[in-house]
């Protein structure tokens, strides 16, 4: 195998196939480099690389394939033996510590995102304690309490999901020179990450304001 274009002087061959496109440096690369494949006999006495699709565990075979060449020549030098999943773990490592990192700091912002969710509409809710004793006592329901926080939650959620879907598809966008393989926007992951934080709010809605509804109008009225 030569990359490159053949040099113009050198010897005609006959094209007999041609094959696919071939990735020699990386997986992730949108440039195919040529490859010409020559008969074995022309280059006999130089180094070439061998692929073997086998059955067997990789250090079977490569012991076997190492026994079958030195029966044919001693002399022969047999080295690099590596499974085809090694190599390309070993062409994808530059990425591999990256995209860990930005693993990591995804789920701390995604946690963070939970918590600072919880926290505010939370706050808010207690805020609106004394509000919620006043429309008790001239006789609101607790299903209506909890009516009201969990449409304030869905509508808050109606508003910020939407340009929280187009920021991480464009941080998606931004990354995606160091994604092989996989989407960088991922419907599974973004709607999973969408409903987990919807979860998320709804229960800072539901949980305070049920608290809430159930402590008695007078007690509500004198918490502040």
């Amino acid at each position: 195998m030569i990359n490159g274009p053949p040099d113009e002087t050198a010897e005609r061959y006959t094209i007999v196939g041609v094959v696919g496109v071939v990735k020699h440096d990386d997986l992730a690369d949108d440039h195919a480099n040529g490859a010409i494949y020559f008969p074995y006999a022309d280059y006999a006495s130089t180094s070439f690389l061998v692929a073997v699709r086998t059955q067997q565990a990789p250090e079977a075979a490569a012991s076997a394939m190492r026994a079958a060449v030195l029966r044919v020549d001693p002399e022969l030098a047999l080295h690099d033996l590596k499974p085809m999943s090694s190599r390309v773990d070993d062409s994808l490592a530059s990425r591999r510590l990256p995209l860990l990192l930005a693993g990591v700091f995804a789920g701390v912002a995604l946690v963070l995102a939970a918590v600072g969710i919880y926290g505010v509409l939370a706050y808010a809710v207690a805020q609106r304690r004394r509000e919620i004793g006043v429309r008790m006592a001239l006789g609101a329901l607790p299903e209506q309490i909890l009516r009201q926080f969990l449409t304030l939650g869905v509508t808050l959620l109606a508003i910020a999901l939407p340009l929280g879907l187009v920021g991480a598809w464009l941080s998606g966008q931004a990354m995606s020179g160091l994604l092989f393989g996989v989407s960088a926007a991922n419907p599974w992951v973004l709607g999973g990450t969408a409903v987990m934080l919807a979860i998320v709010a709804l229960l800072a809605c539901l949980l305070p304001a049920r608290s809430a509804a159930k402590v008695a109008p007078i007690e509500a009225l004198r918490s502040n």
